[in-house]
């Protein structure tokens, strides 16, 4: 039997949650070596190396998850088309105009910082402490959107079957 869109979406909302767990346990884990400053990156051990790799990479996932994921997930709930969709402000656009994002430049800066981490290996090592620091601040935002997507689908999804 094949699973509607609601059904995907709460599916999906699960995934996330449980990412957002371990990102939680990693940023909890890092939260006393930050803010960085770049002169501190060489200094770094291989423990708190170890601690930040795991952040960034499970920081990136949760990202990626939420925008290619559970944004589209939300709008097919939501029984909208979302053929004409085929860029990133196309969706959050959509995603502000559902309540979701809340700071379209705040979630272009986070996919910016998402694809640097991802596909860019720094030298500068000012430019690294930056990055990490940022991603450190983007959590909350990573947070608090997956908190208005749950509400948003028991208030417009949820509510509605």
């Amino acid at each position: 039997m094949n699973k509607g869109p609601a059904a995907i979406l709460q599916e999906n909302i699960k995934v996330a949650e449980r990412m957002l767990y371990h990102l939680d346990r990693s940023y909890r884990q890092i939260a006393p070596d930050l803010p960085l400053e770049g002169k501190q990156v060489r200094t770094l051990g291989e423990e708190q190396i170890d601690r930040l790799d795991l952040y960034l990479g499970r920081f990136g996932k949760l990202q990626d998850f939420i925008v290619s994921k559970l944004f589209r997930s939300v709008a097919l709930a939501s029984l909208e088309d979302t053929s004409q969709d085929v860029s990133l402000i196309d969706t959050l656009r959509r995603m502000e105009k559902y309540g979701i994002v809340t700071d379209l430049d705040d979630w272009l800066q986070i996919r910016l910082l998402r694809n640097s981490l991802t596909h860019e290996y720094l030298t500068d090592e000012v430019a690294i402490a930056e990055n990490i620091n940022a991603a450190f601040s983007a959590y909350t935002t990573l947070k608090d959107t997956l908190e208005r997507i749950k509400s948003y689908t028991q208030q417009h999804i949820i509510g509605r079957e």
